[in-house]
């Protein structure tokens, strides 16, 4: 009996220790087995590799591609199963809140040298050099005119060498 329990502890221990890509597995593989389809039904009404479903429901991240890709195949999934994606995306973040607060400090670090410019900033800031730039050239180019147009009267003086000896 004292066998059993240590075992039903170290379940609980490992059950612990499972990812949320391996939660949200289980879940799936539960759901898709509960409604009766198999992986090769699931796979081809999605278009989604049997491998990659498999690896999905085991929780396998070396086997997935990038996160964003497992996010939109469990989307997907979830929605042709009629799960509720939020609670399932929600699991799947779930990992990103359990870091400790020296990775969160040193990845808002990362992220604040990574910030892109907003385009809409650039787009008004290109603008606005732009016309500052035309102006000037139209008031260069207006001056210039003026002067060929309205030449200033320049007077010179011719001195006579006889009035003046």
């Amino acid at each position: 009996m004292e066998q059993s329990e240590g075992i039903k502890s170290d379940n609980a221990y490992i059950a612990e220790k499972k990812s949320s890509l391996q939660k949200v597995g289980e879940f799936l593989r539960e759901a898709r087995q509960g409604r009766s389809l198999s992986l090769d039904d699931l796979s081809s009404s999605l278009r989604i590799g049997k491998e990659q479903l498999i690896a999905l429901e085991e929780g396998d991240e070396r086997s997935l591609p990038e996160k964003v890709f497992i996010r939109a195949m469990v989307r997907r999934i979830a929605e042709k199963l009629n799960l509720d994606i939020s609670f399932i995306i929600e699991e799947l973040n779930d990992k990103k809140k359990s870091l400790p607060k020296s990775n969160q400090v040193i990845n808002k670090k990362n992220s604040k040298k990574n910030r892109s410019i907003n385009p809409f900033s650039m787009v008004i800031l290109s603008g606005a050099l732009g016309l500052f730039s035309s102006i000037m050239l139209l008031k260069y180019f207006q001056s210039i005119q003026n002067n060929y147009v309205n030449p200033q009267q320049s007077y010179i003086f011719l001195f006579d060498k006889n009035i003046y000896s």
